[in-house]
């Protein structure tokens, strides 16, 4: 017997408003076509559902048999394709971002308010970690987006891809008040100063070396610092000289200078995910905002 789910599902509505008329209405269809509905799934059962009365239909005793067996279930269907309906909606969903502070405050922030914004109801989680981690969680399925240094990640992954948002700009800076007292005229005077620098295993520290072999200058650390936000108040106290992205310094520019600049066309911030396929809705949403930002087709 194979009996399509969909009369299941109107014998239950029929159940409900225990009159054909009313339940026509309330499935926005013709009177006729619940009949025909009813009327097929007694001759699929070989009996009969509902008699009629007066008011409308009562169940026969088959009939009430089969609706305490299959209630729950067309409920379960019901509520289940009632979630499914919000997650389309975007009524409800779940985006799990992965990055540094720096470049999830920096790099995707803006378009990220501007989303939970317009969906309120999407659960968002936010976890910090090394690129190659987070690269694992993602392919895992554990992490729906990534903000990296996309040069910090030279595999190339079948389910994953890549968008890259900006070029990245990274500078050697130092406080007005530090300079003051010791000035630095060329590149090469740097070897001389306190040296605030990424650590080695950073994605920066490898930029700065690229950058120092090409200029031919020898910088040793005197302090090593993983998290920018420490490195900018060490520099901030006039101790040495510092190396970063060049848009974490926004918010100390009037305390300042920046000693040299770095832009590279190779080197580039973006977002990593899964293929377009395999994102959920509300995912794929966040991404729109994110290249609507940076003017991305």
């Amino acid at each position: 017997m194979n009996v399509d789910l969909e009369l299941y599902r109107i014998f239950c509505e029929v159940v409900k408003y225990k009159n054909i008329s009313k339940t026509a209405e309330s499935m926005y269809v013709s009177q006729s076509a619940i009949t025909q509905s009813i009327q097929k799934l007694e001759n699929i059962l070989g009996s009969k559902v509902f008699y009629r009365n007066k008011k409308g239909v009562e169940l026969t005793e088959e009939g009430k048999n089969l609706y305490e067996y299959i209630k729950d279930s067309i409920e379960t269907m019901n509520n289940a394709e009632n979630i499914f309906s919000k997650y389309i909606n975007l009524d409800k969903g779940k985006i799990r971002i992965g990055g540094s502070n720096f470049l999830i405050r920096s790099l995707i922030f803006e378009p990220f308010l501007k989303f939970i914004k317009k969906y309120p109801n999407i659960n968002i989680s936010i976890i910090n970690g090394k690129t190659d981690f987070l690269m694992q969680k993602l392919i895992n399925g554990e992490l729906d987006m990534i903000a990296l240094n996309l040069t910090n990640t030279d595999k190339k992954h079948l389910n994953i891809e890549m968008v890259p948002l900006r070029n990245s700009s990274f500078c050697f800076f130092a406080s007005k008040k530090y300079l003051e007292k010791k000035p630095v005229k060329n590149l090469k005077e740097l070897e001389g100063h306190v040296m605030i620098l990424p650590k080695e295993s950073s994605n920066r520290n490898k930029i700065l070396n690229n950058y120092c072999i090409e200029k031919g200058i020898v910088l040793n650390a005197n302090y090593e610092v993983s998290n920018s936000s420490i490195m900018k108040k060490i520099v901030l106290n006039h101790v040495g000289i510092g190396f970063t992205n060049t848009e974490n310094l926004k918010d100390v520019s009037k305390d300042i200078e920046i000693i040299e600049k770095i832009d590279t066309e190779d080197t580039k911030e973006g977002i990593a995910t899964l293929k377009r396929n395999m994102c959920n809705k509300a995912t794929l949403e966040l991404i729109k905002e994110i290249k609507q930002y940076y003017n991305i087709n």
